[in-house]
Protein backbone atom coordinates (compact mmCIF):
# COMPACT_ATOMS: atom_id res chain seq x y z
CA UNK A 1 0.00 0.00 0.00
CA UNK A 2 1.03 3.34 -1.10
CA UNK A 3 0.03 6.18 1.10
CA UNK A 4 -3.72 5.77 0.85
CA UNK A 5 -3.51 3.51 -2.21
CA UNK A 6 -3.47 0.00 -2.47
CA UNK A 7 -1.21 -1.12 -5.55
CA UNK A 8 -3.82 -4.19 -7.09
CA UNK A 9 -0.71 -6.14 -8.58
CA UNK A 10 0.88 -7.01 -4.56
CA UNK A 11 0.04 -10.17 -3.69
CA UNK A 12 -2.63 -8.62 -1.05
CA UNK A 13 -4.72 -6.78 -3.62
CA UNK A 14 -4.84 -9.72 -5.92
CA UNK A 15 -5.54 -11.93 -3.18
CA UNK A 16 -8.33 -9.96 -1.57
CA UNK A 17 -10.06 -9.07 -5.03
CA UNK A 18 -10.13 -12.09 -6.06
CA UNK A 19 -11.95 -13.41 -3.02
CA UNK A 20 -14.62 -10.28 -2.93
CA UNK A 21 -15.41 -10.65 -6.77
CA UNK A 22 -15.09 -14.65 -6.82
CA UNK A 23 -18.70 -16.00 -7.73
CA UNK A 24 -17.71 -19.62 -6.87
CA UNK A 25 -16.65 -18.74 -4.03
CA UNK A 26 -19.01 -16.03 -2.38
CA UNK A 27 -22.89 -16.48 -3.01
CA UNK A 28 -24.82 -13.60 -4.19
CA UNK A 29 -26.33 -13.33 -1.32
CA UNK A 30 -22.89 -12.23 0.82
CA UNK A 31 -21.23 -10.37 -2.15
CA UNK A 32 -23.07 -7.27 -0.78
CA UNK A 33 -21.59 -7.61 2.56
CA UNK A 34 -18.26 -7.73 1.38
CA UNK A 35 -18.14 -5.07 -1.08
CA UNK A 36 -19.40 -2.58 1.27
CA UNK A 37 -16.51 -3.53 3.72
CA UNK A 38 -14.01 -3.65 1.36
CA UNK A 39 -14.25 -0.20 0.05
CA UNK A 40 -15.01 0.76 3.26
CA UNK A 41 -11.30 -0.49 4.13
CA UNK A 42 -10.15 1.57 1.10
CA UNK A 43 -11.38 5.06 2.31
CA UNK A 44 -10.08 4.43 6.20
CA UNK A 45 -6.26 3.40 4.58
CA UNK A 46 -5.56 6.75 6.05
CA UNK A 47 -6.33 6.06 9.70
CA UNK A 48 -4.83 4.43 12.69
CA UNK A 49 -6.33 1.72 14.75
CA UNK A 50 -8.02 4.20 17.19
CA UNK A 51 -9.47 6.27 14.01
CA UNK A 52 -7.03 9.28 13.72
CA UNK A 53 -5.63 10.02 10.42
CA UNK A 54 -2.09 9.45 9.94
CA UNK A 55 -0.35 12.27 8.53
CA UNK A 56 2.54 11.50 6.21
CA UNK A 57 6.20 13.12 7.63
CA UNK A 58 7.72 15.74 5.73
CA UNK A 59 6.41 17.54 2.88
CA UNK A 60 4.39 16.42 -0.27
CA UNK A 61 5.08 18.22 -3.30
CA UNK A 62 2.42 18.48 -5.82
CA UNK A 63 4.09 19.44 -9.55
CA UNK A 64 0.84 20.33 -11.36
CA UNK A 65 2.53 20.18 -15.15
CA UNK A 66 -0.23 21.81 -17.91
CA UNK A 67 2.20 20.34 -21.46
CA UNK A 68 -1.13 20.02 -23.15
CA UNK A 69 0.77 22.75 -25.39
CA UNK A 70 3.99 23.24 -26.75
CA UNK A 71 6.07 22.49 -24.19
CA UNK A 72 4.64 18.53 -24.12
CA UNK A 73 7.93 17.34 -24.76
CA UNK A 74 9.81 19.32 -22.05
CA UNK A 75 7.79 17.91 -19.74
CA UNK A 76 9.65 14.26 -19.78
CA UNK A 77 13.14 16.29 -19.27
CA UNK A 78 11.71 17.99 -16.64
CA UNK A 79 10.43 14.89 -15.19
CA UNK A 80 13.17 12.82 -15.18
CA UNK A 81 15.45 16.14 -13.69
CA UNK A 82 13.09 15.37 -10.53
CA UNK A 83 13.69 11.83 -10.58
CA UNK A 84 17.62 12.76 -10.53
CA UNK A 85 17.38 14.22 -7.60
CA UNK A 86 15.64 12.21 -6.02
CA UNK A 87 17.69 9.44 -6.87
CA UNK A 88 21.02 11.79 -5.25
CA UNK A 89 19.19 12.53 -2.16
CA UNK A 90 16.97 10.93 0.59
CA UNK A 91 13.74 13.01 0.56
CA UNK A 92 11.13 12.92 3.79
CA UNK A 93 8.26 13.17 1.66
CA UNK A 94 6.48 12.55 -1.33
CA UNK A 95 6.71 13.86 -5.30
CA UNK A 96 3.71 14.07 -6.85
CA UNK A 97 3.46 14.74 -10.47
CA UNK A 98 0.38 15.73 -12.80
CA UNK A 99 1.30 15.74 -16.01
CA UNK A 100 -1.31 16.31 -18.85
CA UNK A 101 0.72 16.04 -22.36
CA UNK A 102 -0.33 16.82 -25.79
CA UNK A 103 -2.24 13.58 -27.81
CA UNK A 104 -2.08 12.37 -24.00
CA UNK A 105 -4.41 11.53 -21.23
CA UNK A 106 -3.67 13.41 -17.59
CA UNK A 107 -2.18 11.27 -15.22
CA UNK A 108 -1.47 11.60 -11.60
CA UNK A 109 2.39 10.03 -10.49
CA UNK A 110 4.49 9.26 -8.14
CA UNK A 111 8.44 8.93 -7.66
CA UNK A 112 9.50 6.88 -5.52
CA UNK A 113 13.40 5.91 -4.58
CA UNK A 114 13.38 1.92 -3.92
CA UNK A 115 16.11 0.72 -1.70
CA UNK A 116 18.60 0.19 -4.19
CA UNK A 117 17.94 3.53 -5.09
CA UNK A 118 16.37 3.24 -8.32
CA UNK A 119 13.62 5.60 -8.84
CA UNK A 120 10.10 3.84 -9.88
CA UNK A 121 7.23 5.80 -11.34
CA UNK A 122 4.03 4.61 -9.72
CA UNK A 123 0.88 5.73 -11.91
CA UNK A 124 -1.48 6.62 -8.80
CA UNK A 125 -4.52 7.38 -11.10
CA UNK A 126 -5.22 7.96 -14.94
CA UNK A 127 -7.99 10.75 -15.60
CA UNK A 128 -9.64 10.68 -18.72
CA UNK A 129 -9.44 13.87 -21.05
CA UNK A 130 -10.39 16.75 -18.99
CA UNK A 131 -9.40 20.78 -19.06
CA UNK A 132 -6.58 21.30 -16.77
CA UNK A 133 -6.90 24.81 -16.51
CA UNK A 134 -10.68 24.81 -14.95
CA UNK A 135 -11.01 25.32 -11.79
CA UNK A 136 -13.11 22.09 -11.30
CA UNK A 137 -9.97 20.14 -12.43
CA UNK A 138 -7.36 21.99 -11.06
CA UNK A 139 -8.91 21.94 -7.23
CA UNK A 140 -10.19 18.25 -7.52
CA UNK A 141 -6.65 17.43 -8.28
CA UNK A 142 -5.06 19.41 -5.34
CA UNK A 143 -7.33 17.96 -2.94
CA UNK A 144 -6.90 14.53 -4.14
CA UNK A 145 -3.76 14.82 -3.30
CA UNK A 146 -4.74 16.02 0.19
CA UNK A 147 -6.41 13.24 1.17
CA UNK A 148 -4.55 10.78 -0.28
CA UNK A 149 -1.75 12.09 0.81
CA UNK A 150 -2.14 14.15 4.03
CA UNK A 151 1.15 15.64 4.85
CA UNK A 152 2.69 18.16 7.25
CA UNK A 153 3.16 20.74 4.97
CA UNK A 154 3.21 21.42 1.12
CA UNK A 155 4.41 22.66 -1.56
CA UNK A 156 3.74 23.11 -5.01
CA UNK A 157 4.78 23.66 -8.44
CA UNK A 158 2.99 25.51 -11.14
CA UNK A 159 4.25 24.25 -14.51
CA UNK A 160 3.14 25.85 -18.14
CA UNK A 161 3.30 28.98 -20.34
CA UNK A 162 2.89 32.08 -17.96
CA UNK A 163 1.51 35.60 -18.45
CA UNK A 164 1.17 37.09 -15.42
CA UNK A 165 -1.84 39.26 -14.33
CA UNK A 166 -3.46 39.48 -17.87
CA UNK A 167 -6.67 38.06 -18.70
CA UNK A 168 -6.75 34.76 -20.77
CA UNK A 169 -9.10 36.98 -23.67
CA UNK A 170 -5.82 39.44 -24.00
CA UNK A 171 -3.26 36.24 -24.89
CA UNK A 172 -4.95 34.55 -28.00
CA UNK A 173 -2.32 36.88 -30.49
CA UNK A 174 0.64 36.65 -28.36
CA UNK A 175 3.31 34.07 -28.26
CA UNK A 176 4.53 33.48 -25.15
CA UNK A 177 4.74 31.16 -22.01
CA UNK A 178 1.47 32.51 -19.95
CA UNK A 179 0.27 30.31 -17.17
CA UNK A 180 -2.68 27.36 -17.84
CA UNK A 181 -2.16 26.66 -21.59
CA UNK A 182 -4.54 23.77 -22.03
CA UNK A 183 -4.99 23.19 -26.02
CA UNK A 184 -6.69 26.46 -26.82
CA UNK A 185 -8.32 27.10 -23.12
CA UNK A 186 -5.70 29.12 -20.85
CA UNK A 187 -6.67 30.14 -16.79
CA UNK A 188 -7.33 33.46 -15.64
CA UNK A 189 -5.45 34.30 -12.57
CA UNK A 190 -8.85 34.97 -10.34
CA UNK A 191 -9.60 31.32 -11.42
CA UNK A 192 -6.50 30.33 -10.19
CA UNK A 193 -6.97 31.92 -6.91
CA UNK A 194 -10.35 30.17 -6.58
CA UNK A 195 -8.71 26.80 -7.44
CA UNK A 196 -5.31 27.41 -4.57
CA UNK A 197 -8.24 28.59 -2.44
CA UNK A 198 -9.96 25.26 -2.27
CA UNK A 199 -6.94 22.88 -1.77
CA UNK A 200 -4.47 22.90 0.99
CA UNK A 201 -2.13 25.39 1.97
CA UNK A 202 1.05 25.51 0.70
CA UNK A 203 4.28 26.81 2.04
CA UNK A 204 5.44 28.01 -1.48
CA UNK A 205 4.18 28.33 -4.87
CA UNK A 206 6.99 27.95 -7.56
CA UNK A 207 6.24 29.19 -11.04
CA UNK A 208 7.52 27.38 -13.80
CA UNK A 209 6.19 30.05 -16.35
CA UNK A 210 7.21 33.17 -17.92
CA UNK A 211 5.82 36.66 -16.42
CA UNK A 212 4.33 34.99 -13.41
CA UNK A 213 6.87 37.33 -10.90
CA UNK A 214 4.68 40.65 -11.58
CA UNK A 215 3.98 42.81 -8.31
CA UNK A 216 -0.11 42.24 -9.49
CA UNK A 217 -0.02 38.75 -9.72
CA UNK A 218 1.81 38.26 -6.32
CA UNK A 219 -0.82 41.03 -4.44
CA UNK A 220 -3.62 38.42 -6.44
CA UNK A 221 -2.34 35.59 -4.75
CA UNK A 222 -0.97 36.57 -1.09
CA UNK A 223 -2.98 34.80 0.37
CA UNK A 224 -2.45 31.65 -1.56
CA UNK A 225 0.75 30.37 -0.66
CA UNK A 226 3.68 31.78 2.28
CA UNK A 227 6.47 32.38 -0.77
CA UNK A 228 6.12 32.48 -4.44
CA UNK A 229 9.32 31.71 -6.37
CA UNK A 230 8.70 33.32 -9.67
CA UNK A 231 10.15 34.83 -12.93
CA UNK A 232 9.65 38.38 -13.78
CA UNK A 233 10.71 38.15 -17.23
CA UNK A 234 10.51 34.73 -19.36
CA UNK A 235 11.57 31.02 -18.63
CA UNK A 236 13.67 28.92 -21.12
CA UNK A 237 12.03 26.00 -21.79
CA UNK A 238 13.91 23.98 -20.49
CA UNK A 239 12.74 25.42 -16.90
CA UNK A 240 14.34 25.10 -13.50
CA UNK A 241 17.02 22.98 -12.49
CA UNK A 242 14.97 20.23 -10.57
CA UNK A 243 17.55 17.72 -10.09
CA UNK A 244 19.76 20.44 -7.92
CA UNK A 245 16.64 21.86 -6.42
CA UNK A 246 14.92 19.07 -4.90
CA UNK A 247 15.96 18.93 -1.62
CA UNK A 248 15.03 22.32 -1.03
CA UNK A 249 11.65 21.77 -2.17
CA UNK A 250 10.94 19.70 0.61
CA UNK A 251 12.15 22.11 3.08
CA UNK A 252 10.39 24.56 4.90
CA UNK A 253 12.68 27.46 6.13
CA UNK A 254 13.05 30.54 3.82
CA UNK A 255 16.62 29.54 3.41
CA UNK A 256 15.48 26.27 0.96
CA UNK A 257 12.59 28.60 -0.91
CA UNK A 258 15.42 31.65 -1.67
CA UNK A 259 17.98 28.42 -2.19
CA UNK A 260 15.82 27.05 -5.01
CA UNK A 261 15.62 30.49 -6.63
CA UNK A 262 19.52 31.10 -6.58
CA UNK A 263 19.93 27.54 -8.42
CA UNK A 264 18.23 28.60 -11.10
CA UNK A 265 20.12 32.06 -11.52
CA UNK A 266 23.39 29.78 -11.03
CA UNK A 267 22.47 27.34 -13.44
CA UNK A 268 22.03 29.65 -16.30
CA UNK A 269 23.98 32.13 -15.32
CA UNK A 270 26.66 29.63 -15.79
CA UNK A 271 25.77 29.31 -19.33
CA UNK A 272 26.72 30.93 -22.45
CA UNK A 273 25.25 32.63 -25.24
CA UNK A 274 21.45 33.02 -25.04
CA UNK A 275 21.06 29.96 -22.98
CA UNK A 276 22.67 32.54 -20.40
CA UNK A 277 19.32 33.93 -19.76
CA UNK A 278 17.55 34.24 -16.30
CA UNK A 279 15.52 36.82 -14.05
CA UNK A 280 13.94 35.32 -10.62
CA UNK A 281 12.66 36.09 -6.97
CA UNK A 282 11.43 34.93 -3.66
CA UNK A 283 8.40 36.75 -2.92
CA UNK A 284 7.41 36.97 0.54
CA UNK A 285 3.70 36.72 0.30
CA UNK A 286 2.96 38.35 3.88
CA UNK A 287 4.87 41.37 3.10
CA UNK A 288 2.71 42.41 0.09
CA UNK A 289 -0.54 44.53 1.63
CA UNK A 290 2.62 46.36 3.15
CA UNK A 291 4.38 47.03 -0.27
CA UNK A 292 0.86 48.42 -1.38
CA UNK A 293 0.48 50.66 1.11
CA UNK A 294 4.12 52.18 0.63
CA UNK A 295 3.21 52.22 -3.56
CA UNK A 296 -0.01 53.98 -2.75
CA UNK A 297 2.20 56.76 -0.99
CA UNK A 298 4.45 57.03 -4.13
CA UNK A 299 1.45 57.28 -6.11
CA UNK A 300 -0.88 59.62 -4.11
CA UNK A 301 2.08 61.92 -3.83
CA UNK A 302 2.69 62.06 -7.53
CA UNK A 303 -1.00 61.57 -9.35
CA UNK A 304 -0.01 64.74 -11.80
CA UNK A 305 2.99 62.79 -12.58
CA UNK A 306 1.85 59.87 -13.65
CA UNK A 307 -1.20 61.62 -16.08
CA UNK A 308 2.16 61.88 -18.06
CA UNK A 309 4.63 59.14 -17.25
CA UNK A 310 6.78 58.37 -20.06
CA UNK A 311 7.34 54.59 -19.71
CA UNK A 312 10.28 54.65 -22.25
CA UNK A 313 12.92 55.64 -19.41
CA UNK A 314 11.95 52.59 -17.36
CA UNK A 315 13.70 49.20 -17.41
CA UNK A 316 11.23 46.95 -19.71
CA UNK A 317 11.56 42.56 -18.97
CA UNK A 318 9.77 41.89 -22.36
CA UNK A 319 9.94 42.10 -26.04
CA UNK A 320 6.64 43.38 -26.59
CA UNK A 321 6.15 45.90 -28.46
CA UNK A 322 4.72 47.80 -26.56
CA UNK A 323 6.31 46.91 -23.65
CA UNK A 324 3.55 45.01 -21.26
CA UNK A 325 6.19 44.47 -18.18
CA UNK A 326 8.60 46.80 -16.72
CA UNK A 327 11.09 46.27 -13.39
CA UNK A 328 8.66 47.56 -10.49
CA UNK A 329 11.86 49.45 -8.48
CA UNK A 330 12.98 51.39 -11.48
CA UNK A 331 9.28 52.10 -12.25
CA UNK A 332 9.08 53.96 -8.59
CA UNK A 333 12.97 55.34 -8.89
CA UNK A 334 11.88 57.17 -11.88
CA UNK A 335 9.11 59.38 -10.65
CA UNK A 336 10.06 59.79 -7.00
CA UNK A 337 13.22 61.23 -5.00
CA UNK A 338 15.61 59.22 -2.51
CA UNK A 339 14.17 60.23 0.30
CA UNK A 340 10.60 59.94 -1.13
CA UNK A 341 11.12 56.26 -1.59
CA UNK A 342 12.81 55.15 1.47
CA UNK A 343 10.37 53.62 3.32
CA UNK A 344 9.29 52.28 -0.26
CA UNK A 345 12.56 50.71 -0.90
CA UNK A 346 12.85 49.32 2.77
CA UNK A 347 9.87 47.54 2.29
CA UNK A 348 10.47 46.57 -1.26
CA UNK A 349 13.79 44.54 0.60
CA UNK A 350 11.36 42.68 3.09
CA UNK A 351 8.76 41.82 0.11
CA UNK A 352 11.72 40.52 -2.10
CA UNK A 353 13.80 38.18 -0.17
CA UNK A 354 16.34 37.35 -3.10
CA UNK A 355 16.08 38.30 -6.49
CA UNK A 356 18.71 37.92 -9.24
CA UNK A 357 19.05 39.17 -13.37
CA UNK A 358 21.41 38.09 -15.59
CA UNK A 359 22.93 41.14 -18.08
CA UNK A 360 21.22 40.13 -20.87
CA UNK A 361 17.64 38.45 -21.06
CA UNK A 362 16.44 36.25 -24.06
CA UNK A 363 12.63 37.36 -25.08
CA UNK A 364 11.07 35.43 -28.03
CA UNK A 365 7.80 36.64 -26.57
CA UNK A 366 7.05 38.96 -29.73
CA UNK A 367 9.78 39.20 -31.61
CA UNK A 368 13.31 37.74 -30.95
CA UNK A 369 15.80 39.76 -28.75
CA UNK A 370 18.49 39.63 -26.27
CA UNK A 371 18.24 42.76 -24.53
CA UNK A 372 20.17 44.16 -21.53
CA UNK A 373 19.26 44.82 -18.16
CA UNK A 374 20.53 47.13 -16.13
CA UNK A 375 17.92 47.71 -13.69
CA UNK A 376 16.16 44.86 -12.06
CA UNK A 377 14.25 44.75 -8.11
CA UNK A 378 12.71 41.15 -8.68
CA UNK A 379 9.84 42.34 -9.59
CA UNK A 380 8.33 43.68 -13.00
CA UNK A 381 4.78 45.96 -13.48
CA UNK A 382 2.30 47.08 -15.93
CA UNK A 383 2.65 50.89 -16.20
CA UNK A 384 -1.03 52.30 -17.92
CA UNK A 385 -0.36 54.82 -21.42
CA UNK A 386 -2.58 55.43 -23.83
CA UNK A 387 -1.01 52.78 -25.55
CA UNK A 388 -2.34 50.14 -23.91
CA UNK A 389 -5.84 51.29 -23.85
CA UNK A 390 -7.49 47.81 -23.97
CA UNK A 391 -4.85 46.56 -21.06
CA UNK A 392 -5.80 49.73 -19.29
CA UNK A 393 -9.20 48.49 -18.64
CA UNK A 394 -8.14 44.71 -17.15
CA UNK A 395 -5.41 46.39 -15.29
CA UNK A 396 -8.87 48.52 -13.26
CA UNK A 397 -9.97 44.95 -12.29
CA UNK A 398 -7.30 44.24 -10.38
CA UNK A 399 -6.77 44.10 -6.62
CA UNK A 400 -3.38 45.93 -6.97
CA UNK A 401 -4.96 48.59 -8.85
CA UNK A 402 -6.56 50.50 -5.75
CA UNK A 403 -4.53 48.83 -3.38
CA UNK A 404 -1.64 50.60 -5.04
CA UNK A 405 -3.56 53.91 -5.28
CA UNK A 406 -3.92 53.83 -9.45
CA UNK A 407 -7.09 55.04 -8.78
CA UNK A 408 -6.32 58.14 -8.03
CA UNK A 409 -4.91 58.87 -11.16
CA UNK A 410 -6.50 59.29 -14.81
CA UNK A 411 -5.66 55.43 -15.81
Amino acid sequence: MDGCFINFEGTFGIFVWNHILDYSMITYRYRFFFLPVFFLFLLSACLDEDGTETIFPGKTVLVYMVADNSLSNDSGANIDSMAAGLRENDITGNLLIYVDRSDETPELIQLVKSDDGSIRRETIRTYPEQNSVSVAVMSSVLNEVATRFPSESYGLVLWSHGYGWLPATTTSSVSTRWFGLDGSDEMDLSDLVTALNEGPSVDYILFDACFMGGVETAYTLRNCAGYLIVSPAEVLSDGFPYSKMLPYMFGSMKSDYIRMASLYYEHYHALTGYDCSAAVSCIKCSELEALAFETKTLIDTHVADLDSFDVSSVQSLDGYAPHVFYDFGHFAESFTTGLERYSFEQQLKKTVVYEACTENILSVSNRTCFFPVTHFSGLNTYIPSDENATRNTSYQKLDWYSAAGWNHTRW
